[in-house]
């Protein structure tokens, strides 16, 4: 369980004079649990079930949606971040929360009203330009900056080599790994830039599904060699650079028969110790079916992705 490593991305992120210092080793076992957490609450202000994620079970970060906190405007969502990083100085241990949202642009793009309207990443990668995957990567991180947003969960870097695919699609850079690659490295400084922390998504890859799995487990029956000089690729090379790799609910049997990436050591393994990655290992929704079917209850599946590697 990487705590150093998940406080670690927080803290260079942020302007932390405001925070009290910390050591882990004045932490309960009970706090450093909560640190593992990025949840939801539904509430467009701080409210009493926002009290009870961030002062009892003392979460590491909150993931908004339209659906649950509104994001209505840049103002109603400030008030609503400085409202929550006030909830955890309250705490013992005044950790600075993760607060995190998936704006990716294009058709993924949770703030809207006020917000500038980024061009989605197929839109982006058919330009030739990878500058501009940078320019937009940075002015939607100083966006989310400003609003208290310091996680984005973005870039996507799968490389869409299914034209059906249902789950991926336009918020690819392109059908080819090098275009994904080259895209994706320009994202990756942007937000850097912006002092953001960055999530490549979605590890080994989505691009050759023929199942979204928001309905069921995606099979892609590639061989490990095939892996590598595609869907693998992007993550390989920036791995390096990025603070968090999430993971994809799907089964890819040159790497593991039996579990799908989020719940399986051995894909995991692969991604610290081949590819070498040092960085968060974040799980994608834990209530998805691709992954619920087979745990049953949201509960085994959190379990299940830690013991995995998920951090």
């Amino acid at each position: 369980m990487n705590f150093k490593l998940i406080l670690k991305a927080l803290f260079t992120s942020l302007s932390l004079s405001c925070f009290a210092s910390y050591s882990l080793k004045e932490m309960t076992l009970e706090e450093k649990v909560g640190q593992l957490l990025i949840v939801h609450f539904n509430g467009e202000k701080v409210n009493d079930d926002a009290k009870i994620l961030v002062q009892d079970t003392k979460v590491g970060g909150i993931i908004y949606y339209n659906w649950s906190n509104g994001l209505h405007s840049p103002e109603q969502i400030q008030t609503l971040s400085a409202g929550l990083q006030k909830l955890t100085r309250a705490n013992q241990n005044p950790i600075p929360l993760l607060i995190a949202a998936d704006q990716e642009g294009g058709v993924v793009a949770r703030l809207n009203n006020g917000f500038t309207k980024f061009p989605g990443n197929k839109a982006l990668g058919e330009t030739s330009d990878p500058n501009l995957a940078e320019s937009a990567a940075l002015a939607m991180g100083e966006e989310l900056q400003a609003v208290g947003i310091n996680m984005n969960l973005a870039p996507v870097v799968d490389v869409n080599s299914n034209p059906r695919n249902p789950v991926i699609g336009v918020r690819s850079f392109g059908d080819e790994a090098e275009t994904v690659l080259s895209f994706g490295e320009r994202a990756l400084s942007g937000y850097r830039q912006a002092q953001m922390i960055a999530t490549l998504k979605h590890f080994p890859g989505y691009g050759d599904v023929a199942v979204d799995p928001h309905e069921d487990l995606p099979i892609v029956r590639k061989s490990k060699e095939e892996l590598e000089r595609v869907e693998l690729l992007p993550f390989a090379k920036l791995a390096s650079s990025a603070d968090a790799i999430m993971t994809a609910h799907i089964l890819v049997p040159a790497l593991d028969t039996e579990n799908c990436s989020t719940l399986s050591e051995k894909t995991l393994n692969y991604l610290r110790e081949t590819i070498g990655f040092k960085g968060v290992i974040v799980a994608d929704s834990l209530v998805l079916e691709g992954v619920v079917k087979k745990c049953r209850t949201v509960d085994e599946a959190a379990i299940q992705a830690l013991k995995a590697g998920c951090d």
